[in-house]
């Protein structure tokens, strides 16, 4: 079994530390120098990449708690409930373990009635939806005034497809679990060691172990071979929504640059 100790001990080998740890949370043993900085680093730099890639061991999706609905929505048809702010149509409760938020979707409309048995559709047919509607995470106020994290959309019904925290390290795919160690072990450096050549040699490690990791999780995810002209691509450029637009219309969250110890994002 695998462990988030297990990682920074790797990491640690990575810059020769010649240390070895026994826990990060708390430190230990106590008073170390290398179990207080991997306890100090480690989540930080393991959602750092985790937010470096749309992982496939990191996917989730569920379906979204509303908080807020527009006026004039089936939800909110009288007024009477809190409204969300102005363009958005719906406010939703952030899922506490995102890390971050790839695409939101309505939930489809099942068939309703006795309509025929079709040769190609079957009794538990669900329709596809291809297109994520326009979302931005933003910070509201909850009944008793304390601040929370939403998420605004136009999604009636709607479910998150997002990369979520997995604190059990036997579920992250090998390469992921390169990919955080080079991460931790560029951050180790400095504290440990000082050395600059070290630290130069452990950052481009990283950056190696998380492109790779990149590939190898992409390579395992469904693939298209559909090429979108360049024509076609820049009628998207400055929507103002951030993101990729998904062919058909809808929008994704782009990954995150993996942030190095000398400024350089990856």
């Amino acid at each position: 079994m695998t462990t988030a100790v297990d990682l920074c001990n790797l990491s640690l080998d990575q810059i020769s530390a010649r240390a070895v740890i026994s826990g990060i949370n708390p430190p230990s043993p106590p008073n170390n120098l290398a179990a207080q900085v991997a306890s100090r680093t480690y989540q930080l730099q393991a959602d750092a990449v985790f937010r470096a890639a749309h992982w496939n061991s990191a996917r989730k999706q569920v379906k979204l708690t509303l908080l807020k609905a527009a006026i004039g929505t089936p939800e909110n048809s009288s007024g009477a409930l809190p409204q969300p702010p102005i363009p958005w149509r719906y406010e939703y409760a952030y899922p506490p373990d995102c890390l971050l938020v790839r695409f939101v979707i309505p939930r489809p409309n099942l068939p309703q009635g006795n309509a025929p048995v079709m040769t190609n559709v079957g009794l538990n047919y669900v329709p596809r939806i291809y297109t994520s509607l326009p979302f931005v995470p933003a910070i509201d106020t909850d009944a008793n005034g304390n601040q929370v994290k939403v998420i605004l959309t136009q999604a009636c019904q709607a479910e998150a497809v997002y990369t979520a925290r997995i604190l059990d390290v036997d579920l992250w795919d090998s390469s992921l679990q390169n990919a955080v160690v080079g991460a931790c072990a560029a951050w180790f450096c400095s504290p440990l060691n000082g050395d600059d050549k070290k630290k130069a040699l452990a950052i481009q490690m990283a950056a190696n172990l998380i492109t790779a990791a990149r590939v190898s999780d992409g390579n395992e995810s469904i693939t298209s071979s559909d090429s979108i002209p360049d024509w076609m691509v820049v009628r998207d450029a400055g929507s103002g929504w951030g993101g990729w637009a998904i062919p058909g219309g809808g929008y994704m969250g782009a990954w995150q640059g993996w942030s190095s110890p000398d400024g350089i994002s990856y």
